[in-house]
């Protein structure tokens, strides 16, 4: 979070710096509905996720250059992600590497061979097949840079007002939140586990070095969170952009827009597992008001 308040104080400072004479400071906060969309190489990993709901809020500064064209500059955390239920693909070579890192040091020449084969193994099965419920959450601070125009409805209060313009983020954390038990499947249908397609020589060697390889290879296992912060790039660049409506009181105003955002970048550091896009749509209430 420090370096999502460093982000709001360098952009209020910049820009209220150089346009001192006509800058209002506000802040906005809402609901997110984002998504994670396939993107390039799609794998049964990437694809089938649907909206979750999260927050995102922030603040931001806004140069108002003429009656219809003002800017608008600031730093938000804005939550991310999706979400799967039902039978859905997981990485096998992420529990490969779960099991090894529990085996501790010291492991003899055959059972780094062992484990050495089940890495092999896991490599012509990249993924594996689960029943249950998967959330992924990711934690961004965005800097969006838009352009706004605005029109007075009338002489009334009102004004409505559509904005646009580009965004860089900056990863904060990333994870995998699994609920539910459920055997480790070979295929979506569901007909057989992954002990049960694992080669004769590979059972052998692992179960010398993981007592419990087959209890977790061929019974339920409860899922749990997972941190992939690692596994993600740590920018993202897009575009976003909101229309909105707000009440103006003397040089301040309270506002209520809906909008989106689409990154451009696909989110994974190593595109093995598939890749992806991540979007939002929001809806913000806010309120500004005047600096000097």
């Amino acid at each position: 979070m420090k370096r999502f308040f460093n982000c709001v104080i360098i952009a209020a400072l910049t820009v209220s710096g150089l346009y001192a004479q006509d800058v209002k400071l506000g802040f906005r906060g809402g609901l997110n509905l984002p998504n994670i969309m396939a993107g390039g190489k799609n794998t049964p990993l990437s694809e089938g996720y649907s909206s979750r709901l999260a927050t995102g809020w922030g603040l931001f500064t806004e140069l108002q250059l003429n009656k219809t064209v003002s800017f608008r500059f600031g730093a938000e955390y804005s939550g991310m992600g999706g979400r799967k239920d039902g039978m859905q693909a997981m990485p096998t070579n992420r529990l490969i590497t779960e099991i090894g890192s529990g085996l501790g040091l010291g492991m003899t020449p055959e059972q780094q061979m062992a484990l050495g084969g089940m890495l092999a193994w896991s490599e012509s099965m990249p993924y594996y097949y689960a029943d249950i419920k998967n959330t992924v959450k990711f934690d961004y601070v965005m800097i969006p840079l838009l352009v706004q125009l605005g029109r007075d409805m009338g002489t009334s209060p009102f004004r409505v007002y559509v904005n646009a313009g580009p965004f860089v983020s900056f990863l904060l954390s990333g994870k995998q939140v699994s609920k539910g038990t459920s055997k480790m499947f070979a295929d979506p249908s569901g007909t057989g586990t992954l002990w049960n397609v694992m080669p004769d020589e590979y059972k052998y060697g692992i179960s010398a070095i993981f007592p419990q390889i087959e209890q977790t290879l061929n019974e339920p296992v409860e899922y749990g969170s997972q941190n992939i912060t690692g596994e993600l790039k740590s920018t993202n660049i897009g575009i976003n952009g909101n229309i909105g409506i707000r009440y103006q009181s003397k040089r301040n105003y309270f506002f209520l827009e809906a909008g989106g955002n689409y990154g451009f970048r696909t989110v994974q550091d190593d595109a093995t597992n598939g890749s992806n896009r991540i979007g939002a749509a929001s809806v913000m209430l806010g309120y500004a008001f005047s600096m000097f």
